[in-house]
């Protein structure tokens, strides 16, 4: 091949690499990492509440049980009656393994909740729905939308002088709330808590 058949060839295919590389489109930039959805108080296990339980590749360890009223369950492979009320799922796991440690190395158990139970809170006086109100599984309720779905307060009913009766220690206590405040933005909305009386 002569040196002027070599040079034309070459000066050919960098005019093609240059050509490609100009009509090719620039990179993309990586997409924007999604925003961390809001995360919510973790659930905490109460009485009535159902929960399978027991430990992986195991299956004389698991057990269905529902919550006892004093917040235990009974696990028979441990013969143990086990507090788990008022923990997390994550608490609970933990707590338990701990337990079955006597009988496995690394025990891994896994806690699922079968069944919730049913949380309710009752409204009474001048709303357009006296009744029951349930609460959602996993969520909490508050004042504000207990009257809400309660039919909200009548016009001959009060909104600065709302009564909230709750068992603490066993003993009937009443909380006094301003709902007027809790619309205009000045106090926040209350949380309640099951078997609340509004």
């Amino acid at each position: 091949m002569s040196p002027r058949r070599l040079a034309c060839l070459c000066l050919g295919w960098s005019c093609l690499l240059w050509s490609g590389l100009l009509a090719a489109e620039p990179p993309l930039p990586p997409p924007a990492a999604p925003e961390a959805a809001p995360l919510r108080p973790s659930y905490r296990l109460r009485p009535r509440d159902t929960i399978r339980v027991g430990v992986i590749n195991e299956a004389d360890t698991l057990v269905e049980r529902r919550i006892n009223p004093d917040g235990s369950i009974d696990i028979p492979f441990l013969k143990e009656i086990v507090p788990v009320g008022g923990l997390t799922v994550s608490e609970a796991q933990s707590a338990i393994e701990k337990l079955f440690l006597k009988y496995f190395k690394r025990p891994q158990v896994v806690l699922t909740i079968v069944n919730y139970a049913e949380r309710r809170v009752y409204v009474n006086g001048f709303v357009g729905k006296p009744g029951t109100v349930l609460v959602p599984p996993e969520e909490t309720l508050t004042l504000f939308r207990a009257l809400t779905l309660a039919g909200s307060i009548l016009p001959r009913g009060s909104r600065s002088d709302v009564t909230i009766t709750r068992i603490i220690n066993g003993v009937p206590t009443p909380i006094v709330k301003d709902v007027s405040k809790i619309d205009k933005g000045e106090e926040p909305d209350f949380p309640l808590e099951d078997e609340d009386k509004i």
